[in-house]
């Protein structure tokens, strides 16, 4: 929220954090990652492709007190990054650099 007064800005951000709780399931986990470096949001982007990064989540959200608790019912662990997201931000990345690089060589 870019709202001048605080009353406001957290009335914004306590709608968007109702709206992302009732347009999910119960136990979902949704994450908003930024990144500062193109290089990172690449190394993310193919540790999804590749699967590593669901091997990575799966130890740290399935635990064992979580199967213990859960007996023998199914556990299943969905990781889903959206292309249309890594795409925007790739952009978004780019640009930055791009200005980083013109604004260096203005110095010089």
């Amino acid at each position: 929220s870019r709202r001048p007064q605080a009353l406001a800005r957290q009335l914004d951000v306590f709608g968007q954090a109702t709206a992302v709780l009732r347009s999910r399931d119960l136990g979902s986990v949704v994450c908003d990652i930024k990144f500062s470096e193109l290089s990172y949001l690449d190394a993310f982007w193919g540790d999804y492709l590749s699967g590593a990064l669901l091997q990575a989540l799966r130890g740290v959200f399935l635990t064992e007190a979580l199967r213990e608790a859960v007996g023998r019912e199914a556990v299943r662990l969905l990781v889903s990054v959206d292309e249309a997201d890594y795409e925007a931000g790739r952009r978004s990345l780019l640009l930055m650099e791009e200005e980083g690089g013109r604004r260096g060589t203005e110095a010089s």
